[in-house]
């Protein structure tokens, strides 16, 4: 079959090819996502090598590496209000929290800018830790170890929340509700979870407060300047340096740990930095050791057949016991007229046998009655 005009192909027509899938775009390179997410894994093995067991919650581990505690913050410990967003209670612990920063970092970052997530994280972090002391010291009770990057992730949602506040006219409205209902989703969660278990929440809401206010005045890169934009800059920057200070010093602490002073009625002793002041003459590790210092006006006899040990200039009398798998040292010794007595109680392993000597022996050498 021909075509008479010479305008046809004799060959038969070729079908359309198939249209291809449009290649998944690639997530872009977020440097300060990374940065922190990096920071939590060095932080977390930090705990592994000092609690022996990362799977494990190390009391001893967490207070030496820098979480919050209000008496050891009072101690003068200023720098946990910042160095506990570094530190995790568990893998799963650690798994929801740097999912939590995978999903916020990259939007924040591509329209704040990576040094003022950064900022927008430490901002938020230290604000959540500084709730969490004010609470802590306003509801009184037994004080807890908080651990968690999860003050800082509220910040970068509520810094979320403020951007789509911002971007309201350019979002198209099923975005906006898409948004709200994340939004809304993630808050009902965090009730579920706060109703269950024990988390900080006085923490997430001071991290989520300040995450909402620095959002709204945080200078944006697709907008122009306003005259507040280079304060708020500063302080983003400036939340930054000083949560670097804060880890810095808690890092060096935990490598050097220093001496406290433990004072009590009409005594006073130097105890290892680990031991926290709770109260005039006690000292302790939550759910893992206390130590006791006292003195009184009994007299002190050695008797044949008593432990006496020679610990500085005393002489002391000592007592060993065990009680539900802990260790107990009593020591007393001569001091005037009275006595001076020193009290140790051990459920960890840091601070058994030999470890354990070497704490009341510190103790024993430096305590003093005052007047």
């Amino acid at each position: 079959m021909s075509d008479p005009l010479g305008g046809l192909s004799p060959e038969a027509p070729q079908p359309l090819p198939l249209a291809q899938p449009l290649p998944k775009p690639k997530r872009p390179f977020t440097p300060a996502t990374w940065a922190l997410l990096a920071v939590l894994a060095i932080a977390f093995a930090a705990e592994a090598l000092v609690g022996h067991d990362a799977a494990v919650e190390s009391s001893v581990a967490l207070l030496r590496l820098g979480a919050l505690y209000l008496p050891a913050v009072r101690d003068g410990d200023w720098w946990r209000i910042g160095s506990y967003a570094f530190l995790h209670i568990g893998w799963a612990h650690i798994a929801m929290n740097g999912y939590g920063l995978w999903i916020l970092g990259p939007q924040l970052e591509l329209t704040f800018g990576s040094n003022a997530t950064v900022g927008l994280f430490a901002a938020t972090a230290m604000a959540g830790g500084a709730a969490s002391i004010a609470w802590a010291a306003l509801r009184g009770g037994q004080p807890v170890l908080a651990a968690g990057a999860s003050g800082g992730l509220f910040g970068l949602f509520g810094a979320t929340v403020a951007l789509a506040f911002r971007l309201r006219h350019w979002i198209p409205p099923e975005t906006r509700k898409s948004v709200l209902r994340r939004t809304l989703f993630t808050l009902a969660i965090n009730v579920a979870i706060a109703a269950y278990f024990p988390v900080d929440s006085a923490a997430h809401a001071g991290g989520l407060l300040a995450g909402i206010a620095l959002g709204l005045f945080a200078p944006l890169l697709s907008m122009p300047p306003r005259p507040w934009h280079r304060a708020a800059h500063f302080l983003l920057i400036g939340s930054a340096l000083l949560l670097a200070a804060m880890e810095g010093a808690a890092f060096a602490r935990a490598v050097r740990p220093k001496p406290r002073t433990l004072k009590g009625a009409g005594v006073e002793a130097q105890v290892p930095g680990l031991f926290v002041p709770l109260e005039p003459g006690l000292a302790g590790i939550p759910g893992e050791a206390m130590l006791a210092i006292s003195s009184d006006g009994q007299g002190l006899q050695i008797q044949s057949g008593d432990d006496a040990v020679r610990i500085g200039d005393r002489t002391w009398i000592r007592e060993r016991s065990e009680e539900k798998g802990a260790q107990i040292v009593r020591l007393a010794a001569s001091e005037g007229s009275g006595r001076v007595v020193i009290e140790l109680w051990c459920g960890s392993d840091f601070c058994r046998n030999a470890e354990g000597d070497r704490i009341y022996e510190q103790v024993a050498r430096t305590i003093r009655t005052a007047q």
